[in-house]
């Protein structure tokens, strides 16, 4: 299912209701697709209805501007890859690394089927403050893993959780959209190898 289909309401059962449905599913493809070309400013509420087959009326029926529809695109895609990551991990030790290597495994293949989706979040400058507000959405996650292994003497003692959390955030994304733009750059095992070689939650601790 892709994001758009997921914010799309399946329960609508009226005519009236299934034609609302699949005209905002319309405009949510448009839309992925048109700012991973054009990036956020490039592209225009205008040209989204157009590539969906709608008036540009139409679009302000579904929503405000396109910020609103720029932010609801990228933050269901984030709830649909962490909802992949919980399930590819269940059941894993909790920040092990047969549990950080699940969710990366499927952090790329996330990737590889959404890469529009990708470039549209994280590969045009024009979009980096929003780039930055999803990012800031994945930094908590990854602390409170650091914070753990920190209390439990399993990281170095150097490690300082916070600026480790940013840091990798920033790597992480940066990569996927660098490696979106062009898979033929790396394998998905070497993006998985590489970025768990990097990951700070397996850095050992001081001996």
């Amino acid at each position: 299912m892709s994001v758009a289909e997921a914010n799309v309401n399946s329960a609508a059962e009226t005519a009236p209701a299934r034609s609302r449905a699949e005209t905002r599913r319309r405009l949510l493809e448009a839309a992925v697709a048109l700012f991973a070309e054009k990036g956020l400013h490039g592209a225009t509420s205008a040209q989204i209805a157009r590539r969906a087959r709608v008036a540009t009326g139409t679009f302000y029926l579904h929503f405000p501007d396109k910020e609103a529809l720029f932010r609801e695109i990228a933050f269901a895609a984030l709830a649909e890859l962490r909802t992949r990551q919980e399930r590819a991990s269940l059941g894993l030790a909790l920040g092990s690394r047969e549990y950080l290597r699940a969710r990366t495994e499927e952090l790329i293949a996330f990737a590889a089927e959404q890469r529009e989706l990708i470039l549209m979040v994280f590969g045009r400058a024009e979009s980096a403050g929003l780039a930055d507000q999803v990012r800031d959405a994945i930094v908590p996650e990854i602390q409170r893993h650091l914070e753990r292994r920190a209390r439990e003497g399993l990281a170095p003692a150097d490690l300082h959780p916070a600026v480790a959390a940013q840091a990798h955030a920033a790597v992480l994304t940066r990569v996927i959209a660098w490696w979106a733009a062009e898979p033929s750059r790396a394998t998905p095992q070497q993006l998985v190898e590489t970025l768990l070689r990097m990951n700070p939650s397996l850095l050992p601790a001081a001996g």
